[in-house]
Parts: structure tokens; C-alpha cells; sequence
């Protein structure tokens, strides 16, 4: 996986993990900006390392993080399919915490978009957006896989 010189993983690495960013179909603008970002940047990830003074604990979080993208995604598909606003929110707000601190900058947009939404209580679009998520989900742990954390021996 190619990186930028900014620490920022590449969404279009060579096709590695990520399809083309041409999938957003007709999503207003707001909603498809964090499309522009990109979907991982390294810059906190070594930010981590250099607070902590230890890779280890960096890369253990980062694994801690893959380990847990599918119950926090089925845990706000789930709460958005049964109409349970507040569970949503805490499910946006898992999302969005989680994605800050592991640098997984399209997601954390993507994340904050979603809170706007769930306040203003859209829940259908919302529900138009949990394809982008998975989405964006999963090239984020492809980043994290092949893009920052060492070969598994």
C-alpha cells in the first residue's frame, strides 16, 4: 500500500484494499465530503507512539480497533433497523470517538455526519448511509492492516 508524504494512508493504493472512490450515488454533498478525506491518516497513529514511547501499544490498539469494526457497525445498523434514536447516537458516538483516535480521518467525517443526522432525527437517511460506512469501515481496517500494522509472522 502506497502512502502519501503526509502520513495519510491511500484510498486508491494500487486497488490493494480499496475499490474506486466512484461509489457514493447520488449522496448530497455534504454527506459524500469525507470521501475527500483521506482513510487513514499514519500522522496519529505515530502520535500514539510517540505519547505512549512504545509502538506496541499503538499497534495493539490498532488491532483492539479491527477486532471491534463489526460490532460497532452491526450495533448502529441494528439500532437505525429498530428506529432507536438514542441507541444510534451512542453507536455514532462509538464510531466517531474510535475513529479520532485511530486516525481514521473519512470515517470520522463520515461519523460526524451521521450525529447531525440522529440529532435532527433522520434516521431514513441515516439508513441510506450505513453502505458508506461499511464501506468506509472496512478500507479502514484494510489501511490499518497493510498499511500500519507490521506482518503477522
Amino acid at each position: 500500500m502506497s502512502l502519501s508524504g503526509s502520513g495519510a494512508a491511500d484510498s486508491n493504493a494500487h486497488g490493494v484494499c480499496f475499490p474506486a472512490s466512484g461509489g457514493l450515488n447520488g449522496m448530497a454533498h455534504n454527506e459524500s465530503e469525507s470521501a475527500t478525506l483521506p482513510v487513514l491518516d499514519l500522522d496519529v497513529l505515530h502520535e500514539l507512539e510517540a505519547d505512549i514511547g512504545s509502538t506496541g501499544v499503538a499497534h495493539n490498539f490498532a488491532r483492539d480497533y479491527i477486532k471491534i469494526w463489526d460490532k460497532r457497525r452491526t450495533y448502529l445498523e441494528a439500532s437505525v433497523a429498530d428506529d432507536d434514536a438514542e441507541a444510534a447516537m451512542d453507536a455514532v458516538l462509538s464510531l466517531k470517538n474510535s475513529a479520532m483516535m485511530v486516525g481514521a480521518s473519512r470515517l470520522a467525517q463520515l461519523a460526524v455526519n451521521l450525529e447531525r443526522l440522529v440529532k435532527s432525527g433522520d434516521l431514513h437517511a441515516v439508513r441510506r448511509l450505513l453502505p458508506f460506512v461499511a464501506l468506509t469501515g472496512e478500507q479502514t481496517v484494510c489501511g490499518l492492516k497493510h498499511g500500519y500494522l507490521p506482518p503477522e509472522a
